[in-house]
């Protein structure tokens, strides 16, 4: 996506008399969605994957966020007019670098124009997106969206089909494992001790990644800080037996 010419490249060197389904690839949106369970990883994935994609790329990349209240107060316009505002200071911050352009809560821009409680300048909303996005594509600019959201169905299928998904799920058992290996880096324990923790944290709902970290583990340390006690595998479990899932997202209707 940021890279445009890389195809081009690529079909001079591999494919000289043309190849059609690479016109499919560079005429593809820009636009990925990474969607799924909450406190599973998608914010944090948005506005950290500059850094690994500057590297890939050996240039600098601007990474650039929607403002929060870019719905504004309703009035009638002014959602679409943000949206086109929200793309064209992205264009602008960008010029002739790379640069990547998160809108976090997406659902909140691309809920599906066919649902009956869609008001009017939802469906603009939509709209305005739709067209910014292709004229992303039409214009081979290199700035890539992002769009985060908890509620997939939510979103428009325009939306959806112009993008490239990433599913986002709570840790089973193997991902719990290593997890519970990077939170324990440091500090003594045993496959044992793995094991354990990865049995007691097998519930159902399943837990969450923040829940292990930010309401677990994070809990932990408080207490032994609290506590003027080393961070210890007791201490972890201990938190873990607990703890409570965070309920799951109803995405099963839009």
């Amino acid at each position: 996506m940021l890279d445009p010419d890389r195809v081009s490249r690529w079909l001079k060197k591999h494919h000289g008399k043309g190849f059609p389904l690479a016109k499919v690839i560079q005429d593809r949106p820009p636009l990925v969605i990474l969607g799924g369970e909450v406190g599973c990883g998608k914010s944090a994935l948005a506005s950290s994957i500059g850094t690994a994609v500057a590297e890939t790329l050996d240039r600098e990349v601007v990474a650039l966020e929607t403002p929060s209240d870019i719905r504004g107060g309703g009035f009638v316009g002014q959602l679409s007019e943000r949206i086109t505002a929200a793309f064209s200071e992205a264009r602008v911050a960008v010029g002739h670098g790379c640069g990547i352009l998160i809108i976090d809560e997406g659902d909140d821009l691309g809920t599906s124009r066919a649902q009956m409680q869609a008001h009017h300048e939802d469906r603009a909303g939509v709209n305005a997106l739709i067209k910014e996005i292709n004229r992303l594509a039409r214009d081979r600019a290199r700035i890539a969206v992002v769009l985060v959201t908890n509620r997939v169905r939510a979103l428009d299928p325009a939306v959806v089909r112009r993008a490239q998904m990433i599913s986002f799920v709570r840790p089973n058992s193997d991902a719990r494992r290593a997890l519970f290996e990077q939170l324990l880096d440091g500090v003594g324990h045993n496959a044992e001790d793995i094991a354990t923790l990865v049995r007691i944290s097998d519930r159902e709902p399943p837990f969450s990644y923040s829940d292990l970290v930010e309401r677990g583990a994070e809990s932990a340390l408080v207490t032994c800080i609290r506590g003027d006690a080393p961070f210890s595998v007791a201490a972890l479990q201990d938190a873990i037996e607990r703890l409570d899932p965070s309920p799951l997202i109803d995405d099963s209707k839009p």
